[in-house]
């Protein structure tokens, strides 16, 4: 059994920096600090070998704002990713093509309102989101099946929330699916689905994306068209996630769905290098699993993995030690067969009596307090909502029920305090708001908006950086 004692991994946790504010309107002249370089050393004493580059106007740095709100009683942002094209995806939503791929709201943290602040068009299916730990630009991959996808990266005015493209990076593959940002902020990791590649790309100390660090050949793709693919998806490699180990973030765990199985790579920090080691194969007894995204507990040495296709999640006891063994063997060219993952537990997501034939699963993850376990079904069209035993090593018990209010629940996400949990519609055109108890693991509806074919929604504090 997993042992539920103190959290071994180390979590940072500093805050953001915020700023003395910038003359005239800052609203206008976020963009316009693209203009001029100036750097500062960083005050943050956890990290104090860290020069921050930051990019401001030739305006004087004045008092602060009534724009800007003060930290930590600001409402965040909320990204959401849309589907513009159905034609070139290796699914097929059923909802409305969307016009603008992003859309930007503010979320009150009170009322759990939103408020629509923007749209842009320009890059085709973003479909999944990340966020520079700490400066305003915001990581967005296209989703195709027909040529290689490209990171985009958007420039993010704390203010008004809009939007500028600021470069585009290859990925080199189709469908890319996942993208993790190191813990160093060094690289970005990312999947392609459709062939199964994967790679890094370098990230500067703006937070601006660069070359390509490191690939991983994609396999050979054997379905040829998306229908085929949908009948014949366990007859090839298809990696859909990739996270990092929370102790040293030197294993990457890439989920397959299309081999079963999660693949651990050492990664190494200095190159933004991904070395293949041995995977850890589901069982299979109940096979196909179709092992979608891994999330692991923010406290306990536990790893949770939603399996689309079986409708079920797999709870691994995570072994620190094994690990360590394993990165360091790896990167001295001594490699070894590890398994840092043991399997403890898999619980179905759906009731017993329902079809698991007509639903797939989409997102999972660990509610801000760590006490629960979320995952989306899309087909029942609900969220299941496990709690999290940690007297027994975080084992989950048989979950409640939600209606997501919509169809096909592709994405959700929690505020960071855990308060409401947005939820992705993809076939009804909607983002929902609910708020959520912490105590009793429960969902209360509080309204909708109209947002054509959602797939990813992203919450993100305002960040305002120090200029001197």
């Amino acid at each position: 059994m997993v042992s539920s004692a103190p959290h071994p991994f180390p979590i940072d946790r500093s805050p953001p920096l915020y700023s003395t504010r910038i003359q005239s309107n800052p609203c206008n002249t976020y963009f316009d600090s693209l203009l001029l370089t100036c750097t500062h050393q960083n005050t943050n004493t956890e990290e104090p070998h860290r020069i921050i580059t930051s990019k401001m106007s030739t305006a004087a740095a004045t008092p602060a704002s009534s724009c800007f709100a003060s930290a930590g009683t600001e409402s965040p942002l909320v990204f959401v990713a849309t589907y513009t094209n159905f034609e070139n995806l290796a699914h097929a939503p059923t909802g409305t093509k969307s016009k603008y791929g992003m859309y930007v709201f503010e979320l009150d943290i009170e009322t759990g309102q939103l408020t629509l602040l923007t749209v842009m068009a320009g890059a085709e299916n973003p479909a999944f989101l990340r966020v520079h730990p700490r400066y305003n630009m915001l990581y967005a991959c296209t989703e195709s099946i027909n040529a290689d996808n490209e990171v985009v990266t958007y420039s993010v005015s704390p203010c008004t929330g809009a939007l500028r493209e600021v470069s585009r990076c290859s990925t080199r593959g189709k469908s890319t699916c996942y993208l993790t940002v190191d813990r160093d902020w060094r690289h970005l990791l990312f999947v392609n689905y459709w062939d199964s590649s994967l790679g890094s790309l370098s990230i500067s100390e703006t937070g601006l994306l660069g070359e390509l660090s490191h690939f991983c050949p994609p396999a050979t793709p054997v379905s040829q068209c998306r229908t085929d693919h949908l009948q014949n998806r366990q007859s090839e490699p298809h990696a859909h996630a990739i996270v990092l180990d929370p102790l040293k973030g030197n294993i990457a765990y890439v989920p397959d769905l299309g081999c079963d199985c999660i693949m651990q790579y050492v990664y190494n920090k200095e190159t933004g290098a991904l070395t293949s080691a041995n995977s850890i194969t589901l069982p299979k007894e109940n096979a196909p699993h179709g092992p979608r995204y891994l999330e692991f507990h923010p406290v306990l040495p536990v790893a949770y993995v939603v399996n689309e296709l079986a409708c079920t999640v797999t709870v691994f006891e995570f072994d620190p030690a094994a690990a360590e063994t394993l990165s360091n063997s790896v990167l001295a060219g001594k490699p070894v067969e590890i398994n840092t993952l043991r399997l403890v537990q898999t619980i179905s997501t759906v009731p017993a009596a329902f079809p698991r034939s007509l639903n797939t699963c989409g997102r999972i993850t660990v509610d801000p307090s760590g006490k629960f376990v979320v995952v989306s079904n899309r087909g029942h069209n609900s969220l299941a909502i496990f709690r999290v035993d940690q007297k027994h090593g975080g084992v989950l018990t048989t979950p409640r029920y939600f209606h997501s209010r919509g169809k096909t629940p592709r994405h959700f996400q929690f505020d960071a305090t855990g308060k409401f949990l947005l939820v992705a519609n993809q076939d009804t055109n909607h983002l929902c708001v609910f708020t959520f108890d912490s105590d009793k693991g429960m969902l209360e509806f509080t309204g909708e908006y109209d947002v054509p074919s959602p797939n990813f929604v992203c919450v993100a504090a305002r960040r305002y950086h120090v200029f001197k």
